[in-house]
């Protein structure tokens, strides 16, 4: 079954998925950002994982990344019965701070 959503639809749920996720909640992560793909017509998360935790917790991070990544999906698929897009970057922390 195919959902159309509108425009003011769209901001809407962006926000209450934005508000969804505490990134204090997901190890390793330094935030995450709700968009809207309009090619894609898909909700799409960016995860933004900590490249120096990446660095140290070398082959534990596989495990932890997948984790965080099932658990973000699962939670949008739980709270909007929508599949949403997962892209995962890497950054440093404190310069997205700064």
């Amino acid at each position: 079954m195919k959902i159309l959503i509108s425009e003011s639809q769209v901001d809407k749920l962006k926000s209450i998925l934005s508000s969804l996720y505490d990134v204090k909640d997901y190890e390793g992560v330094c935030s995450i950002q709700v968009d809207y793909d309009e090619v894609m017509d898909k909700i799409v998360l960016n995860i933004f994982f900590d490249r120096k935790f990446a660095i140290t917790n070398g082959k534990n991070f596989n495990r932890i990344r997948k984790s965080v990544i099932n658990s973000i999906g699962t939670k949008a698929l739980n709270w909007i019965n929508i599949r949403p897009l997962l892209y995962e970057h890497y950054e440093d922390c404190y310069e997205s701070i700064n």
